[in-house]
C-alpha cells in the first residue's frame, strides 16, 4: 500500500513538473513572439519613415525637373535672340564694307574731280580768264580758292553741281558709316549681354542636371533601403507565424491533456486564482463577451473623423470606470501597453491566427505570456487613450496581431 502511495506521489509531482515546464515553454515562446513583434512594428515605421523621405526626394527631384524644363525653354529663347542679333550683325557688317567701299570710290572720284578743276583754274589763269591773281595766290588751300565767292562766281554751273554733288555725298556717306558703326556697337553689346546669360543659364543648368541626377542616386538608395526592410521585415514575420504554429501546437497539446485530466479528474475541484464571466454563452468560436450584460455604444465599421482608418474598426460596450473586462476565450497575453489612441490596452492571441484587443483599460491586471481561460478578468474599463467617455473599445483582429487585420468582431461573440 505503501508503495502504492509513492508511486502515486511520484507520479503526480513528475506531471506536475512537466505541465509547469510546459506552461513555461509557452510562455517562453509567446515572449519570444511579442519581442518579435515589436521588432516587426519598429521595422514597419522604419519603412514608413524611409517612404516619407523617398516621397520628399521625389518632389525635389520633380521641383528641380520643372526648373531645369523652364531653363531649357529660357536658353532656346535666349538662343534664338542671339542668333537673330548675329544675323542683324552680320547685315550690318556687310553694309558697313559697302559703304567703305562706296566711300573710298567717290573720294576717288572726289580727288579727280579736285585734279581737274585745279588744272582748269589753272588753265583759266594762264589763258587770262580770271585776273584776281592775288586771290589765287594768297589762298593757302584749293578748298579755300573754291570756297571763294568771286571765284567760284567764274566757274561753270557744271562745275559748281559736281562740287556740291561730291560734297553731299561725302558726308552722307560719313554719317552713314557712323551711324553704322553706333549701331556694330551696340549690336555687340547686346551679344556679348545675351551669350553672358546664355552661358549663365547653361551652368545652371548643368547644376541643376547634378542635383536631379544626385536625388536620383538618392532616390535609388532609398529604395534599395526600404527593400532591404521589407525582406527583414518578411523574415521576422515569417518567425512570428513559425513561433505561432508552434505555439498552436503546444496549445492544443495542453487543451487536449487538461481535457484528460479534467475527464479522469471529474470529481475533484479546481483551484483558481482567477475570476470569470458570469456569462458563459459561446459563440460558434467558442468565445464568450467580453462585458458581463454586453450594451453595445458605437457597432463596427461606423464612419467619422474620430478615427484615422475613416471607419470604427472594433465595436465599443458601454461601461463604466473600474467594471471587469474578461478574456473572451482561452489563450495567452500577447501584449500589454499603452498608446495614445488605445490607452491602457490588452491583446491575447487565441490560436488559428486570431487575436482578441482590449482598450481604454483603466488598470490592466495581465502581463504578456500569462495563460488565461474565457471568462478570466483581465482588465477593468477605463477612459484611458483617445476617448470621450469611459467605455470598452473590442476588437478581433486576424490572420495577425496588427491594425490592419481589423475585421467585425460580431462574428466571433455569441
Amino acid at each position: 500500500m505503501n508503495k502504492i502511495y509513492v508511486k502515486a506521489i511520484c507520479l503526480i509531482v513528475i506531471i506536475s513538473i512537466l505541465t509547469a515546464n510546459f506552461n513555461i515553454v509557452i510562455a517562453v515562446n509567446e515572449i519570444e513572439i511579442n519581442n518579435q513583434k515589436k521588432e516587426q512594428s519598429k521595422v514597419s515605421e522604419k519603412i514608413d519613415e524611409v517612404k516619407e523621405q523617398q516621397e520628399e526626394v521625389s518632389t525635389k527631384k520633380s521641383q528641380a525637373q520643372k526648373q531645369v524644363e523652364n531653363l531649357n525653354a529660357q536658353i532656346n529663347s535666349y538662343e534664338s535672340e542671339i542668333d537673330e542679333l548675329e544675323t542683324k550683325i552680320s547685315n550690318t557688317t556687310g553694309k558697313i564694307k559697302e559703304a567703305q567701299k562706296q566711300i573710298e570710290e567717290d573720294e576717288t572720284k572726289f580727288e579727280k574731280q579736285q585734279e581737274a578743276l585745279s588744272n582748269r583754274l589753272v588753265t583759266m589763269y594762264e589763258s587770262g580768264d580770271i585776273s584776281y591773281l592775288d586771290i589765287l595766290l594768297s589762298a593757302g588751300s584749293l578748298t579755300d580758292i573754291i570756297s571763294n565767292y568771286y571765284i567760284l562766281s567764274e566757274l561753270t554751273t557744271y562745275d559748281q553741281q559736281i562740287l556740291k554733288d561730291i560734297e553731299e555725298e561725302k558726308q552722307k556717306i560719313e554719317d552713314e558709316k557712323k551711324e553704322l558703326e553706333t549701331n556694330k556697337q551696340a549690336l555687340d553689346a547686346a551679344k556679348k549681354s545675351k551669350e553672358s546669360k546664355a552661358n549663365a543659364l547653361t551652368v545652371a543648368k548643368k547644376e541643376k542636371s547634378n542635383y536631379v541626377s544626385e536625388l536620383t542616386q538618392e532616390e535609388a538608395t532609398l529604395e534599395k533601403q526600404i527593400n532591404e526592410l521589407k525582406n527583414y521585415e518578411n523574415s521576422i514575420s515569417n518567425k512570428i507565424k513559425q513561433m505561432q504554429a508552434a505555439y498552436d501546437k503546444e496549445l492544443a497539446e495542453a487543451k487536449k491533456k487538461a481535457e484528460a485530466a479534467a475527464k479522469k479528474n471529474k470529481n475533484s475541484s479546481s483551484a483558481t486564482t482567477t475570476t470569470t464571466n458570469s456569462n458563459s454563452a459561446s459563440g460558434s468560436y467558442g468565445f464568450g463577451w467580453p462585458v458581463a450584460n454586453p450594451v453595445i455604444g458605437t457597432s463596427y465599421g461606423a464612419s467619422g473623423r474620430l478615427w484615422s482608418s475613416g471607419h470604427h474598426t472594433g465595436v465599443d460596450f458601454k461601461a463604466s470606470v473600474g467594471t471587469p473586462i474578461f478574456s473572451i476565450g482561452d489563450g495567452q497575453v500577447f501584449d500589454t501597453g499603452y498608446s495614445s489612441a488605445y490607452g491602457n490596452y490588452v491583446e491575447i492571441y487565441h490560436g488559428n491566427n486570431i487575436y482578441s484587443f482590449y482598450a481604454h483599460a483603466s488598470r490592466v491586471q495581465v502581463s504578456v505570456g500569462q495563460k488565461v481561460s474565457k471568462g478570466t478578468q483581465i482588465m477593468l474599463a477605463g477612459q484611458t487613450g483617445n476617448t470621450t467617455g469611459p467605455h470598452l473599445h473590442f476588437e478581433i483582429r486576424t490572420p495577425g496581431y496588427k491594425y490592419s487585420n481589423c475585421v467585425n468582431p460580431m462574428k466571433y461573440l455569441p
